[in-house]
């Protein structure tokens, strides 16, 4: 809850902007006494804000009246201004009441990746759904020029790749946890989500390019691909060794091979090792937390800087931005190192995105969430001796707007009926 300066500094500096721009001060007054509980405004103050003369003198009575009332005045005068048409007076206020919520979201564990039981837990915490007149949908939902429109009941397609068991490489342990995971999350985010196991390097590409192409790509707002892999030198695995560079797999979504795809955002997610380096860190406090496995072969690995042959497309009659607009390739480890996973319970990475965004995708948008991803793995720790392995994911973005997953609500602001 908001200390008394705050919540009063929110309607100190939109004073006068009020005073001049409420429609109709009755209208605004009646709400906080009828439809606040407890009221707001009292009886005795209606009659108060009534015997002034003039609206601008009756809206200064009413701030006056609020301003002593407490810290639920901001939300219950904001609901006041949504309800009684004052929309540009409401949004003074939602950027308040935004940071208030972002202030008051679940904390992270003190450590990553979390002890079972309480990892457990966590599992078991769902996605947090927006209303419609909740201060993030009322600011950014209809934004379209700085975020992406997120609009269909169906948001889009997650195409999500597990590699486990390979011919020669470790397998994979823990995976599933990361691939049930994820498909939920997606899913009670209002995604299609479709899953393959244990596909070769050809196959990668092949169903890759498959997906790019199929008739479900035309009614995306979103396109996401995830890949829990292997990675070598020059990108990550199938499950026969060879390996399928990043941007191989992120030119088949440019306009020119996927026009249904233009101007729309598209996220890959990759947790795979980019190389064999390990950062370790060695404390005076002795070891840090065991189970951990790097995800990978041990090989050297730069997705990132395969080379592309050096050509470049020509622009299609359907492409409006450059072909590499649009895109975000997030890590689970920085070029050349190992990536950690626990067998027991899935990645550091993809468990940090499904808390993530089972707890902020309401208040937060993709890049804001891909921070606080960042930081949680950066607090891993892979025991090794009398030190521990440390590392941090990382993202590259090339998107125009932002993207909010605005969950639980599609079309004109309505709500989906499993979130009511």
């Amino acid at each position: 809850m908001a200390n008394e300066e705050e919540w009063k500094d929110s309607i100190h500096r939109n004073y006068s902007y009020f005073i001049e721009n409420i429609a109709d001060p009755h209208d605004v007054a009646q709400y906080l006494f009828g439809q606040t509980n407890p009221p707001i405004i009292m009886h005795e103050h209606l009659g108060q804000i009534k015997a002034e003369r003039t609206p601008s003198k009756q809206v200064e009575k009413m701030l006056n009246i609020l301003l002593i009332r407490g810290p639920m005045v901001p939300q219950c005068l904001f609901d006041a201004f949504v309800e009684t048409h004052n929309e540009e007076c409401a949004k003074k206020l939602a950027p308040y009441l935004l940071a208030q919520e972002k202030h008051a979201l679940k904390k992270t564990t003190s450590e990553w990746p979390p002890l079972h039981e309480e990892h457990f837990d966590m599992k078991k915490v769902p996605v947090t759904y927006l209303k419609p007149n909740d201060p993030c949908c009322f600011l950014q939902y209809n934004n379209t020029d700085e975020v992406y429109s997120m609009r269909r009941k169906r948001r889009g397609l997650v195409y999500l790749i597990n590699n486990e068991k390979f011919d020669d490489l470790p397998r994979r342990y823990g995976t599933e946890f990361d691939r049930d995971d994820l498909a939920k999350l997606f899913t009670d985010l209002y995604f299609e989500v479709i899953v393959y196991d244990n596909l070769t390097a050809e196959e990668i590409r092949k169903n890759t390019e498959s997906i790019s192409k199929c008739d479900k790509i035309k009614d995306c707002d979103c396109f996401i691909f995830i890949i829990l892999t292997h990675g070598d030198e020059k990108g990550v695995c199938g499950i026969d060794g060879e390996s399928v560079p990043v941007s191989t797999l992120t030119e088949m979504f440019e306009p020119n091979n996927c026009p249904e795809l233009n101007e729309k955002p598209k996220v890959f997610l990759i947790q795979a090792c980019r190389g064999d380096k390990k950062q370790k860190v060695c404390p005076s406090g002795g070891p840090g937390e065991n189970g951990s496995q790097g995800d990978g072969s041990g090989d050297h690995v730069d997705g990132m800087n395969a080379s592309d042959g050096g050509w470049e497309l020509g622009i299609s009659a359907t492409q409006t931005v450059h072909s590499k607009s649009d895109f975000l390739v997030a890590y689970s480890t920085p070029e050349g190192s190992l990536s950690w996973r626990k067998m027991d319970a899935g990645s550091w990475f993809m468990q940090a995105i499904v808390w993530v965004f089972k707890s902020e995708s309401h208040v937060k948008d993709l890049v804001e969430m891909l921070g606080k991803v960042n930081d949680i793995v950066s607090k891993g720790k892979a025991k090794s001796g009398w030190g521990h392995y440390v590392t941090v994911s990382k993202y590259e973005s090339s998107l125009r707007k932002k993207l909010f997953f605005f969950p639980g609500i599609y079309g004109d602001k309505k709500v989906h009926t499993d979130c009511i």
